[in-house]
């Protein structure tokens, strides 16, 4: 039989070899400690902002970290919600306003407006255009901005007329008056000029012995029908006269001479009423 001093001898053998394992499991733990301390856990996280949600699963510490992980670089204008030092926790959501300017040149057409005068010394649907509108030319700078890709508004920084913009101007009748001779068409003006005009009255009371009715041109003498002087303005020539309306240079006068013009009207009250004065005529075509 085994003596007891071999036994016992076995046995202290056998104890430093199980103190021997658990002391090189120890050292091994705490080396595992010391050589990873920043060993830390994975969070789930959903990104809102670049197209569709992006699901990610990250190891960083910070929304910020986990964002340049993902090739998000923030420029000082982006916007983070959390902020980019928050601490990340599983299952965040973070929405990303990512703004991009830009500043660009180019050059943009105006419009031309058009402005209308309601006068009732023409009749409705006659109609004059005083002025054709022309279009402008602008040479803009321009900063814009988009959100995440899309874009958000814009502003001009600098504009600089090229062409300027030309309005068009149109006169337009709201009278309803019985006219020997209305303007049945649209026209436009040719030349504005200003004469000296008088007025009269086509009876006996105004123009005795010649009161005759007919004009020079052969037409009938009435409201509408203006004298001139051939020499500045020709016979049968439409006109357009402010204060009186639209009218036919059919006649002439020896006292007509020059800038003078002398407007027909349907009273004798009428023509005194008027008198004499300088009015703007517009030559049509």
């Amino acid at each position: 039989m085994i003596g007891y001093d071999v036994l016992s001898e076995i046995s202290k053998k056998t104890n430093q070899k199980a103190l021997w394992g658990i002391l090189i499991g120890s050292v091994l733990i705490a080396l595992g400690w010391f050589l990873f301390p920043f060993h830390s856990a994975s969070y789930h996280l959903t990104i809102y902002g670049k197209g569709k949600p992006m699901e990610v699963v990250s190891g960083a510490k910070t929304v910020g970290e986990a964002l340049r992980a993902q090739g998000i670089e923030l420029k000082p204008q982006d916007v983070v919600a959390p902020p980019p030092s928050t601490p990340l926790s599983d299952g965040m959501e973070v929405d990303l306003g990512l703004v991009e300017r830009k500043v660009k040149e180019e050059k943009k057409k105006v419009p031309y407006d058009t402005h209308v005068d309601y006068v009732d010394t023409m009749n409705v649907g006659e109609i004059i255009d005083v002025q054709l509108g022309k279009d402008g030319l602008v040479d803009q700078q321009i900063e814009s901005f988009s959100l995440n890709g899309q874009e958000a508004f814009e502003k001009v920084l600098k504009s600089t007329v090229l062409v300027p913009t030309k309005n068009a101007k149109v006169l337009e009748g709201t009278a309803l008056r019985q006219k020997l001779y209305p303007l049945k068409k649209r026209a436009m003006v040719k030349k504005i000029i200003t004469l000296e005009a008088t007025a009269y009255y086509p009876g006996p009371e105004d123009t005795w012995p010649y009161a005759s009715g007919t004009t020079a041109s052969g037409l009938k003498a009435g409201y509408g029908v203006v004298a001139v002087d051939p020499r500045v303005i020709k016979l049968k020539t439409f006109l357009y006269v402010e204060g009186y309306g639209f009218a036919i240079a059919a006649d002439k006068g020896g006292a007509i001479k020059g800038s003078k013009i002398d407007l027909c009207f349907d009273t004798y009250e009428q023509a005194v009423q008027f008198g004499r004065k300088k009015v703007k005529v517009y030559i049509l075509r």
